[in-house]
């Protein structure tokens, strides 16, 4: 009696067992990938998943295939896109923004030049310009008029390669800062100056970065002795990062 009822407990459980599906999903936004290892939990048991692309290909249950697709549609949207803005400005202007002071001023053109923007992804890099034309000896000659020089124009290497990540509500930032000014060495060279850092930003808040010099020493009887020519106009470096909605 009791085998008995062992075997008909048996086909029971396989009668209630559901059947496993094998469905083929397209993705929008998001690479298979990652979307594996975000979904990986929801499966039981004999279930699988995978995927190359933007396809996935599932063999779950039907109530597993109903999970699946209410997470994916929260898990496949389109990527962040990022406004980051840099100024170029006195140590005290931070004093006047992220603040409810009401600053009246008009638009110049330096002030055009010393603020840019660029809009980029999440997890991708982004170059901001602020360089500027500078003429060039390209060849010197003597002529019948007495000695002659021709110029060209290069464009002087200046400003920041971005890279934000979303990390919650705060943009984990790499920042890369190049600057060029002429050599004084010779008006056909330019010095080049290179400072990288990683910082975590606040959304729609203005941050300062270190200047290129870096700060003061803290010890008012240290000696910093820097090697190489000093670079001009060390304005403080400001940032701001928005999302675009």
């Amino acid at each position: 009696m009791r085998k008995w009822l062992l075997c008909l407990f048996f086909i029971a459980t396989n009668a209630l067992a559901l059947p496993l599906m094998t469905k083929v999903i397209q993705l929008n936004y998001q690479n298979a990938d990652t979307v594996i290892q975000l979904v990986q939990p929801l499966l039981q048991d004999g279930e699988q998943i995978t995927g190359n692309g933007q396809t996935l290909v599932v063999k779950v249950t039907p109530q597993t295939l109903t999970q699946l697709r209410v997470l994916l549609n929260k898990i496949d949207q389109p990527p962040v896109t990022f406004e980051i803005t840099i100024f170029q400005g006195d140590p005290d202007w931070l004093s006047t923004q992220n603040s409810n002071t009401i600053v009246i001023s008009t638009s110049s053109q330096q002030n055009q030049q010393r603020r840019q923007s660029v809009q980029v992804m999440n997890g991708q890099s982004a170059f901001i310009s602020t360089g500027q034309d500078q003429p060039v000896i390209s060849s010197v000659g003597i002529g019948w008029w007495g000695p002659g020089i021709s110029y060209d124009r290069r464009l002087v290497q200046d400003g920041l390669l971005v890279e934000p990540t979303l990390q919650g509500q705060k943009v984990k930032l790499t920042v890369r800062r190049i600057r060029e000014q002429d050599s004084r060495v010779s008006n056909q060279q330019f010095d080049q100056q290179q400072v990288m850092t990683t910082v975590m930003v606040p959304l729609n808040k203005w941050v300062s970065l270190s200047s290129p010099q870096g700060d003061a020493p803290a010890d008012s009887n240290t000696e910093v002795i820097r090697a190489g020519d000093q670079f001009q106009q060390n304005s403080t470096l400001y940032i701001k990062v928005s999302i675009v909605k």
